[in-house]
Formats: C-alpha cells, sequence, structure tokens
C-alpha cells in the first residue's frame, strides 16, 4: 500500500527540490563564470605566452577594474563602423560555404571572404590597440609600473598552470 504524502510532507519536498536546483544553478554560475572571466581552456603548447587568438587578454585582464570598464567603454563607443555585426558576419560565412560548395571551387571568392573578414577584425584590433595605449598612456609612473607588475604575475601564473597541466598529465 502506498502512502499519500501530506502537505507538510510536500512542502518540505518542494522546498528541498528548489533549494537543490538554486544550488545547481549557483554551481553553474561559478563555473560559467570562471570560464567567461578566464577565456576556458586556452592554447596548448605554447610555453608561457598566450595564443595568438588571445595574446591580448592579458593586458586588458592586468588593468585595474575602473580602467577595464573605460576600455570596453572606449571601445564601444568607437561605433559599428569599426566592425560587422552579427548579420554581416553570417552573411560572409554564408558567401564562403557558398564558394566552398560551388563546382568549380570559387578561390576569388573566398579570397575576397577571408579579405573582408580580416579587415573586420584587423579594425576592431587597431581601435582596441589605441583604446589600451590611451589606458596605459594616461597612468604616472607609479600606476604604469604596478601595471607592469600585475602583467608579469598574471602571465606567470598563466605558466605555473600550463607547467601544471602538463606535468600532472605526465603522471597519467
Amino acid at each position: 500500500m502506498t502512502q499519500v504524502p501530506t502537505p507538510r510532507r510536500r512542502r518540505l519536498m518542494r522546498l528541498a527540490l528548489g533549494l537543490s536546483l538554486a544550488l545547481n544553478v549557483m554551481i553553474l554560475g561559478a563555473l560559467g563564470g570562471a570560464m567567461w572571466r578566464h577565456g576556458g581552456p586556452g592554447p596548448r603548447g605554447d610555453g608561457d605566452l598566450p595564443g595568438l587568438r588571445s595574446y591580448a587578454s592579458p593586458y586588458v585582464q592586468a588593468l585595474p577594474p575602473e580602467a577595464r570598464r573605460d576600455l570596453h567603454g572606449k571601445m564601444r563607443s568607437s561605433g559599428k563602423a569599426h566592425h560587422l555585426d552579427r548579420a554581416a558576419r553570417r552573411a560572409l560565412y554564408d558567401e564562403m560555404l557558398a564558394a566552398l560548395r560551388a563546382e568549380p571551387f570559387q578561390a576569388d571568392v573566398a579570397a575576397a571572404v577571408l579579405a573582408a573578414q580580416g579587415e573586420a577584425a584587423a579594425s576592431v584590433q587597431t581601435v582596441a590597440h589605441n583604446a589600451w595605449l590611451a589606458e596605459v598612456s594616461a597612468m604616472d609612473t607609479a600606476a604604469r609600473k604596478a601595471y607592469a607588475d600585475k602583467l608579469q604575475e598574471r602571465l606567470q601564473a598563466g605558466h605555473a598552470r600550463k607547467k601544471d597541466k602538463r606535468e600532472s598529465k605526465a603522471e597519467r
């Protein structure tokens, strides 16, 4: 014979399920936030330096929080002229897919797509470089030296994490 749960037992069960759900969401949020902040798994095998794709990350991460906010604000205020919106990026990928599937292969179309994507990336990178340089140029000597120390710490910490990962893989 099965027991019918009492109203109190149902309330306790709902509370337990709600707390369990909240705990799971908190854990997922913490993991997601850590990956977002630190860029997830890094490139492999490049010693103590960040990968080409993320070479600028240590420069930005070593900035004080208010300087990072200023840098991101300058990037946003630079306007859409410096980068492609989502629809334009999608259109370029669609053009590349069409060029890859065309018979015969349309190398000139593929080259034009790569050039457009490269120009967009380069313009964003130029804006980012200029914004970063303006931030660093505005620092006084003491702040700039403290920034250099923080940057060195981040680079060394990245090297230590990669070394630890290599050592733990070698032990397996």
